[in-house]
């Protein structure tokens, strides 16, 4: 008798250990977070190039209020994003020249991290995601509304 794992699956029907396909909605899912990446990324990177330092906290204070209506990996994307953002400079300065291996290394030893440059740089990138995380849970905390049972329920 043939083994039926071996049996080639009738068509149209899905893979017995393939994934299904993803559907439209999950399409959207995914391109709602590439746009949110993109954005913030671009955002990020222009704006830490011009010295506005705090762009990644905007860009997770926006995300936090669009969390509302979309859940899953918003936030995640934003801060993906700010962190590319944030390094892009800093990789287009090391390209031009610029003593940017150096200038991580003494910043590290004041801060009191390891003098290496990828530490300090690490560190840079870090921060940005940190700030983009801040913003998320302060716009979360203010401007997303909570069903009137929910807060019924903290105070039984």
């Amino acid at each position: 008798m043939a083994d039926p794992a071996a049996m080639p699956a009738a068509p149209g029907s899905p893979a017995p250990d393939g994934p299904a396909a993803p559907g439209p909605a999950e399409r959207a899912r995914v391109a709602h977070r590439l746009a949110i990446f993109v954005v913030a990324g671009a955002a990020c990177g222009l704006l830490a190039w011009a010295g506005v330092w705090f762009t990644p906290f905007l860009a997770g204070l926006v995300t936090g209020v669009l969390s509302a209506r979309w859940r899953r990996g918003v936030v995640l994307a934003a801060a993906a994003g700010a962190v590319v953002g944030w390094a892009f400079p800093i990789w287009v300065l090391a390209l031009s020249g610029q003593p940017v291996g150096a200038t991580a290394r003494s910043i590290a030893a004041l801060a009191g991290i390891p003098p290496y440059a990828g530490v300090a740089v690490t560190v840079v990138l870090l921060l940005a995601a940190l700030q983009a995380f801040c913003g998320a849970w302060l716009a979360r905390a203010v401007f997303v509304r909570r069903s009137p049972s929910a807060g019924s329920r903290l105070r039984a």
